[in-house]
Formats: C-alpha cells, structure tokens, sequence
C-alpha cells in the first residue's frame, strides 16, 4: 500500500475526492433536493419532544413543520459524525502537531466547553435565519446557483482575511 497523495493516474488525492464529493453532491440533489445539516437537530428534538409530550409535539408549529427524523440529512449528519471520528483515528500518528485555537486556555474542557457554546450560536443561527450557510454553499454550488458561489467566494475571502488579521495581532503582541 502507498501512502502518496498522487495516485498512479496523476491526479492529487484531494482532486480526486473533490471530484467524488462534488458526483455525490449532485447525485443527492437530484434524488432528494437540496440538503443541509442544520434542520436534522430541531427533528431531533421533534422526535424526542414526541416521546416524551406527544401532545405538545403535534401542536409546535415549527416541530410538524421540520417533520420526521427519518430524511436523508440525518444520515449525513452521521456520516459526518463517523467519518470525522475515523479519519481522526487514521490520521491520528502522521498528524503534525498544531498549535491551539484558543491560546490563553489552557485546559480541554474549557476549549471544549468553548467550541460546544460557539457551535450551539452557529445553528441556532442557522435555524433563526431559515437554513445553513454551508448548506447554501455545498447544495447552492452544485446547483449552480450563483448565489452559491458569490457566498462561498465571500465566506472564503472572510476567513482569510479574519485569518490573516488575527495572525498579525498575534505576532504583534510577543
């Protein structure tokens, strides 16, 4: 077995991948319609609210409205979730070592406690605002829309420039 990133045809692995993510994407879109992440957790609760108070269920407007658990963005929330943990786990001994996102905290829960509070804001978010932004990236671009694709050149261009300021107020403190 090789550990190359290029394969024998030439192409970089994450070429190849793309080209694999992007044949899926499209394949998803045209048996299912446009997915995204962020409407599987309030059918989460929806499932879980009709467990417990199947009367208060039935009568939430926005849980009959998010319907059933059972869609294809449950399965790729999951898939989400087991490939993370997987690829973690294959990549785990090659991994470099990188430097903390959060460099004034100095313990893992506080780091984890951090990230589960700005994830919970995200998707709130994103279910205040009708839908995720990744979802109108991933499901807009492969539709072609052109909405897709000035969002996703200015989420990106945005990062970077978050990326690069935070670089320079960092260096600029030592």
């Amino acid at each position: 077995m090789t550990t190359s990133t290029t394969p024998r045809s030439g192409m970089p692995a994450w070429a190849s991948l793309g080209i694999i993510f992007g044949l899926v994407g499209a394949a998803s879109i045209l048996l299912f319609g446009p997915i995204g992440v962020s409407g599987t957790y309030p059918r989460l609760i929806g499932e879980v609210a009709r467990a417990v108070d199947p009367a208060y269920a039935a009568s939430n407007p926005y849980l009959v409205r998010m319907g059933s658990l059972l869609r294809p963005e449950t399965f790729l929330v999951l898939g989400l979730v087991i490939g993370g943990f997987l690829g973690a786990r294959r990549d785990a001994v090659k991994a470099p070592r990188v430097e903390l996102p959060h460099p004034g905290v100095e313990t893992n829960a506080k780091r984890y406690t951090e990230a589960f509070l700005a994830g919970f804001l995200i998707l709130f978010g994103a279910r205040l605002a009708g839908g995720c932004t990744s979802g109108l990236i991933i499901s807009g671009m492969t539709q072609l829309s052109i909405a897709g694709f000035v969002f996703a050149a200015g989420v990106f261009a945005t990062g970077i420039g978050t990326a690069k300021l935070m670089q320079a107020i960092r260096l600029g403190g030592r």
